[in-house]
C-alpha cells in the first residue's frame, strides 16, 4: 500500500466511466473499482466525482447532490470527500428549458464547465479520481456537456461500460465509442457488464481485445483494454419494498419501512387473481420466497390466506411484500391492517388499480438503482469485482 500524499505536485489521473444507457451499471462499477483500489492504495488517494447529475437528493447537512454521490459517500469508504463539491452540475426541473431560453448559452456552458473543474481542484491531492458519467453518452449535450464533452474537458481516460449479449453489445459499442472518439476523448477500454453466467464463455470468445482494437485502436491512437467481463448479480436489479414505497404514488405503508424486512431485495412480481377457495392450495406452487404479490385491498379472505402462507414459509424467507390496490374505490379492513403489521409482512396500500400498479413495478424492475439503505448488496458488488475485474491491469494502465 502506498502512502497518501506521495504524489503531490502531479495532476490526479481521471478515469471516466461512461455507459451505453441509464442504469448500465456505472455506479456499481464505481463502487466496485474503488473497493479494489482500496486494497492497493491508501483510501485518501482515491477520489470520486459525478460531473453532471440528473437525480438529485438532499443529503446529510442539507446539501443537494446527485443520488450517486450520496451512495459513494455512504459506501465507498473514502475519507474526507467534500460531498458538496462532487456534484457540480445538477440538472434540476426546467434546467434545460431555462438554458435554451437564455441569450447567453455559450457563457452558461463555460460557467458550468468551470464548476466541474473547480470540483476537480477540490480533489487535487488524490492520486486517482473515478468520475462517473450520467445516462447514455449524449446526456447533457443540449447544454454542451455531453458525456463525451465532459470526458474531453477532464482530459480523462474513458472506460465504456457496455451491455450484455454479443451482437447487441457490439452494436452499441460501435455507436458509442465512435461518438467519444469523434469528440477527441481518450478511450482506454471497456468493461463488459451484466453478462449472463451461462453465456460468459461465448461473450469472452467473441468480444475480444483483438476485435476491439482491430476496429478502434487506429482512431483512438492507442490500444484499448477489456478490464473485465462482469456477470449479473441476481438480486442487484431487484428493488426492496422500501424502494417500491418511494416509486408508487398515493401510497401508505403498513408497518415500519425502516426495518430490515423492508430493505431485502424482492423477487418476482405476482398478480393474484385466483379466487379465495382455490388460493391456499395454489400458493405453494405459485409464490416463491421474496415474491411481491398484488391484489385488491378489499380481498380480505385472500389477504388472510397470504398472511398465513407467509408465516408458514418464514424459514425460507417468506413473502417479499404485499401491495393492496384500488384504494380509491376499496376499503382495507382495520383488523387486516393490524394482522399485516403483526405478521411483519411489508405491505403497501395504494390508490391505483392492480394493472396500473403492476405496470409501474415492471418499469421499476427495469431501472432500479442502488439506494443508501441497500447495505446487503454492497458486499456482493465487492465480491463480484474481486473475482471478475482485472485490478492488476487497471493499476498498470493508469497508476504505474
Amino acid at each position: 500500500m502506498t502512502g497518501a500524499g506521495n504524489h503531490r505536485g502531479r495532476r490526479p489521473v481521471v478515469v471516466y466511466l461512461a455507459g451505453f444507457r441509464q442504469h448500465a451499471g456505472k455506479t456499481v462499477t464505481s463502487l466496485g473499482i474503488i473497493s479494489q483500489l482500496r486494497k492497493h492504495f491508501d483510501a485518501r488517494e482515491i477520489g470520486y466525482l459525478k460531473p453532471v447529475g440528473q437525480q438529485l437528493v438532499r443529503a446529510a447537512g442539507g446539501i443537494t447532490v446527485d443520488k450517486d454521490v450520496e451512495l459513494i459517500g455512504e459506501f465507498a469508504g473514502l475519507p474526507d470527500l467534500p460531498l458538496e463539491k462532487l456534484s457540480p452540475v445538477r440538472f434540476s426541473t426546467n434546467f434545460t428549458r431555462s438554458y435554451l431560453d437564455s441569450k447567453y448559452r455559450t457563457r452558461l456552458t463555460r460557467a458550468l464547465s468551470l464548476e466541474i473543474m473547480r470540483s476537480v481542484d477540490q480533489l487535487a491531492d488524490r492520486r486517482i479520481i473515478i468520475a462517473e458519467g450520467s445516462g447514455h453518452p449524449g446526456v447533457g449535450s443540449v447544454v454542451g456537456l455531453s458525456n463525451a464533452a465532459v470526458g474531453k474537458l477532464l482530459d480523462a481516460q474513458t472506460i465504456f461500460v457496455s451491455g450484455a449479449g454479443i451482437g447487441r453489445a457490439l452494436d452499441t459499442i460501435d455507436v458509442d465509442l465512435t461518438y467519444f472518439l469523434y469528440h477527441g476523448c481518450r478511450v482506454s477500454g471497456l468493461i463488459v457488464n451484466k453478462v449472463i453466467p451461462d453465456k460468459a464463455a461465448q461473450v469472452k470468445r467473441y468480444i475480444t481485445e483483438d476485435l476491439i482494437n482491430q476496429r478502434y485502436a487506429a482512431a483512438n491512437g492507442a490500444p484499448l483494454h477489456i478490464f473485465g467481463y462482469m456477470p449479473t448479480i441476481p438480486d442487484l436489479p431487484h428493488p426492496s419494498m422500501r424502494v417500491i414505497l418511494g416509486a408508487l404514488p398515493h401510497v401508505e405503508p403498513l408497518g415500519d419501512p425502516e426495518t430490515i424486512v423492508w430493505r431485502r431485495p424482492c423477487a418476482a412480481i405476482k398478480l393474484v387473481s385466483l379466487p379465495a377457495q382455490h388460493l391456499q392450495s395454489q400458493l405453494r406452487h405459485y409464490v416463491g420466497p421474496g415474491d411481491v404479490l398484488i391484489l385488491g385491498a378489499s380481498s380480505t379472505p385472500r389477504i388472510r390466506q397470504i398472511i398465513e402462507y407467509h408465516e408458514d414459509v418464514l424459514h425460507r424467507g417468506g413473502v417479499g411484500g404485499l401491495i393492496l390496490t384500488c384504494g380509491e374505490t376499496e376499503q382495507l379492513e382495520p383488523a387486516v391492517r393490524k394482522e399485516l403489521i403483526r405478521a411483519n409482512l411489508p405491505a403497501l396500500f395504494v390508490s391505483e388499480d392492480s394493472a396500473s400498479t403492476e405496470e409501474r413495478l415492471f418499469r421499476l424492475y427495469q431501472n432500479t438503482k442502488l439506494q443508501v439503505f441497500d447495505t446487503g448488496k454492497i458486499a456482493e458488488i465487492e465480491r463480484l469485482f474481486e473475482e471478475h475485474f482485472d485490478t492488476g491491469r487497471f493499476i498498470d494502465v493508469f497508476l504505474s
